[in-house]
């Protein structure tokens, strides 16, 4: 299986871990499936475990809009949540926003993750419904991008 078939197969086993059935999969699949670009862009960034296996990934990607970035998706492999590997693929994202000369972060997120996003520390500034599913409502988060620590900074 290729990096970004095995990615996307992360994604529909965490969505099918918060309770949505295989219809839902079908409708939300164009918001699953990893963007392969993006892979090609360094935007996406693969949790591991020592055997090379894929635990989880996020994608952040720029908006276009100076100073934003959009978080595509934190997705952890069911069988290794709740061990703070969403926390650190925050945390990552946070690092790739940087890189993108980015001080904020949007973020749609998912009725399942609206408490981790808010645990993070992102605001909720609105809802939306799902571009793939307009029955689901997406919460809308802004995090502010603290400033970097590095070299004194």
């Amino acid at each position: 299986m290729d990096e970004a078939a095995e990615l996307t197969q992360i994604a529909v086993r965490a969505t099918k871990h918060d309770g949505y059935d295989d219809e839902a999969i079908a409708r939300f699949m164009p918001g699953l499936k990893i963007n392969l670009a993006l892979i090609a862009a360094g935007l996406v960034f693969v949790a591991e475990g020592e055997n090379g296996v894929p635990y989880g990934h996020v994608s952040v990607r720029p908006t276009g809009i100076g100073g934003l970035s959009l978080l595509d998706g934190i997705f952890v492999d069911p069988a290794y949540s709740r061990r703070g590997l969403g926390t650190r693929l925050f945390a990552t994202a946070i690092e790739l926003s940087r890189k993108l000369a980015g001080n904020v972060i949007l973020i749609n997120s998912s009725p399942h993750s609206v408490e981790f996003y808010a645990r993070m520390g992102a605001n909720k500034i609105g809802a939306t419904p799902f571009v793939f599913s307009p029955d689901v409502q997406l919460s809308m988060f802004a995090f502010a991008i603290p400033p970097s620590t590095e070299h004194g900074t």
